[in-house]
């Protein structure tokens, strides 16, 4: 569920048209907390962002409310905002999982994509990087460290699910209307596919990204920082040899951009540093997380 502060950066629909639209068309009903703030289900986002391209593309908000609730104007499940999804059958997440394992092993790109096709669609996109995407990539690792899956399998996996989260993040973020993140990895960090599924579950929160990728030098950070006027700066801590590079980016960005949000996830981030926030495990929860601290305002009724 989302608040009306919310609501209004996943739709680009300021909170004002929110309540009116509300209020003057009865196009949507968000519920109510006891204490009588609105809560917006990824249901009810979906319904506003249709209506508020209905009204872009130039019809009156009045005809867009009587299409969209007479169902002349079928409503958009893309337009959902991300949340949490009902799971799909353990059996097929399960299927899917050997289906991407197996073909990994084979190097049968076919089989590569269409196990992604399956795992991508059991749920939300947080749903499925945290309970499918996660735990199929560890187990593609455990493979190769086994012997039954070649490095050129792997390696061909990893970039085809590298292509994947590529297109979610496009896909995410057409109007950021958040405060500006920078994500990325330290120096010498190159595992960078948590890192681009947390940037793009932040997008998809309404925030305006800079994905920087892996391994970037510390200098760079900075200027990345500093050319967006960022209000945070996420990295990821993947391995136990990454530690020592974070925490020194973290520290110089801390040094240097006075009331600048560093926070870290992955793996290795617990206590990576004094001033760093360490993100919650889950990249879903995490994206909330972060959203949350850099939305300290007052909820608006």
């Amino acid at each position: 569920m989302f608040t009306i502060k919310q609501a209004a950066r996943l739709t680009g629909i300021r909170e004002a048209t929110l309540r009116t639209w509300e209020r003057r068309y009865a196009v949507v009903a968000p519920r109510r907390t006891p204490s009588g703030y609105r809560l917006y289900s990824d249901e009810t986002i979906a319904v506003l962002t249709t209506m508020r391209r209905l009204v872009d593309a130039g019809w009156s908000p009045a005809e867009a409310a009587r299409a969209i609730r007479e169902g002349d104007v079928p409503v958009s499940r893309a337009a959902a905002a991300p949340g949490p999804a009902q799971a799909g059958d353990p059996a097929d997440a399960a299927a899917y999982m050997e289906l991407f394992l197996t073909s990994a092993a084979r190097m049968d790109t076919a089989g590569i994509e269409e196990s992604l096709d399956g795992g991508f669609s059991i749920g939300s996109f947080e749903h499925v990087v945290d309970t499918w995407l996660c735990p199929s990539l560890v187990a593609l690792g455990e493979g190769w460290a086994r012997g039954e899956i070649d490095v050129a399998g792997e390696h061909s996996t990893a970039h085809a699910v590298m292509r994947r989260l590529s297109a979610a993040f496009e896909a995410a973020g057409s109007r950021p209307r958040g405060p500006t993140v920078v994500v990325g990895l330290p120096a010498g960090s190159l595992h960078q596919l948590g890192a681009l599924a947390f940037a793009t579950a932040i997008r998809r929160l309404g925030l305006d990204v800079l994905y920087l990728g892996p391994s970037v030098p510390l200098a760079s950070w900075e200027a990345a920082v500093a050319s967006r006027s960022a209000s945070a700066a996420i990295l990821g801590v993947v391995t136990a040899a990454d530690r020592s590079s974070a925490s020194a980016a973290a520290q110089r960005l801390l040094e240097s951009n006075p009331g600048l949000l560093v926070a870290c996830g992955g793996a290795f981030a617990a206590h990576l540093t004094a001033g760093v926030h360490t993100l919650a495990a889950p990249i879903g929860t995490a994206a909330v997380e972060l959203d949350q601290m850099l939305h300290r305002e007052p909820t608006g009724r």
